[in-house]
C-alpha cells in the first residue's frame, strides 16, 4: 500500500463556507476532500453510542454528526453511499468502536493514498484541546485558515441554530458571537507558530467569488500542478463524493444548505460589521469583533 501523504485541514467556525471550500480542492485529480470527521473532538465508538441510545432532538444531532464518518468508510470501504454501504459502514465503525479518531483518519488516509487527505470538522476549532491534538497529531500537515466576514457569519449560524432549538441555550446569539471570535483566536494562536509553508489564512468569500484566480494560488503553495481543465474540474462542487444528501435524503456531514444544492454559488461580502439589534450583543463582544474583523482583513 502507499505511504499516505501528510493531510491538510481546513481550520474554520461552523458557517465559514468550509464544506464547499473543500467540496472545491477536491476537485484537483491528487486531493481527496473527507466530510466531517469529527476526529479530534469525539471518540468514533462514542458518536456511535449516542446515535444509538438518545432520543428527540439530541438523536437527530448525534446522527447529524455521525453522518460525514459514515459516508467516508462507505464510500472508501464499500466504493459507494447506497443505503447498503451506509449500513455496512455502522457495522464496520461497530466492529471498530475501540478506535480513536486519529486511529480511523489513519486508516483512511492509507487507503486513499498516495492522494492528500483534506478534512475539516468546525468542532476541532471550539476547544483548545482538539486544536491541539490536530496540529500535534500530524506535525507535518498543512493548515488553511479559513475566514468569514462576521456579519454573515452571524446572521448564518444564527439561522443554523435555529433548526435545534435549545441546542446552544437561550442566547443563541450570543453563542454565535462567542463561536466566532474564540475560535479564530484559537486557529490564529495555533497557526501563527507555524512556519509559511504550512499555514496559509484565506478568506472565503475570495476563493468562492473569484475561484479561478484564488486557488492557483492555493495549489502552487501546495505545491500542486494545475491547469485549465484542472481548474474547470474543481469549479463543480457538485461532483465531489460527498455532496448531496444520499439516496434516502438522511446523510450530511457537512453543510446542509450545500450539500442539498451542492453547484458552485457566487458569494457576498458586507462593506461593514454590522450587528442586528435583534441580537442584543453587549458592547465589548462587538467591539471585540470588529478588532478580529480588523487582523483578519475585513475592516480597514
Amino acid at each position: 500500500m502507499a505511504r499516505s501523504a501528510d493531510p491538510l485541514f481546513l481550520l474554520a467556525p461552523a458557517r465559514s463556507y468550509s464544506t464547499v471550500s473543500v467540496a472545491l480542492l477536491s476537485g484537483h485529480r491528487r486531493l481527496f476532500g473527507f466530510p466531517e470527521m469529527l476526529i479530534f473532538s469525539e471518540p468514533p465508538g462514542r458518536l456511535i453510542s449516542a446515535a444509538e441510545n438518545e432520543a428527540g432532538i439530541r438523536r437527530a444531532i448525534s446522527l447529524n454528526r455521525l453522518s460525514g464518518i459514515r459516508r467516508a468508510v462507505a464510500e472508501i470501504e464499500f466504493g459507494d453511499q447506497r443505503p447498503t454501504s451506509i449500513e455496512g459502514a455502522l457495522a464496520w465503525l461497530k466492529r471498530r468502536s475501540h478506535w480513536s479518531g486519529q486511529r480511523l483518519f489513519n486508516h483512511l488516509l492509507a487507503r486513499i493514498a498516495p492522494l492528500t487527505g483534506i478534512e475539516k470538522s468546525p468542532e476541532t476549532v471550539l476547544s483548545e484541546q482538539a486544536l491541539r491534538r490536530c496540529v500535534t497529531s500530524y506535525p507535518q500537515a498543512r493548515f488553511i485558515h479559513l475566514t468569514r466576514h462576521p456579519t454573515t457569519s452571524l446572521r448564518s449560524m444564527i439561522d443554523h441554530f435555529g433548526r435545534f432549538p435549545g441546542a446552544v441555550g437561550e442566547r443563541p446569539a450570543l453563542y454565535a458571537a462567542y463561536s466566532w471570535y474564540s475560535s479564530h483566536r484559537r486557529i490564529l494562536r495555533a497557526t501563527n507558530k507555524l512556519p509559511v509553508e504550512q499555514a496559509v489564512r484565506i478568506r472565503s468569500e475570495d476563493l468562492l467569488r473569484d475561484p479561478l484566480d484564488r486557488l492557483p494560488l492555493i495549489l502552487d503553495w501546495l505545491s500542486l500542478e494545475y491547469d485549465d481543465d484542472c481548474l474547470a474540474r474543481m469549479l463543480r462542487t457538485e461532483e465531489w463524493p460527498f455532496s448531496g444528501t444520499g439516496d434516502q435524503h438522511d446523510l450530511l456531514g457537512g453543510d446542509w444548505k450545500f450539500l442539498t444544492s451542492p453547484q458552485l454559488k457566487p458569494v457576498t461580502m458586507p462593506d461593514e460589521v454590522v450587528f442586528d439589534d435583534t441580537w442584543c450583543l453587549p458592547g465589548e463582544v462587538k467591539l471585540r469583533i470588529v478588532e478580529l474583523a480588523r487582523e483578519l482583513g475585513y475592516v480597514e
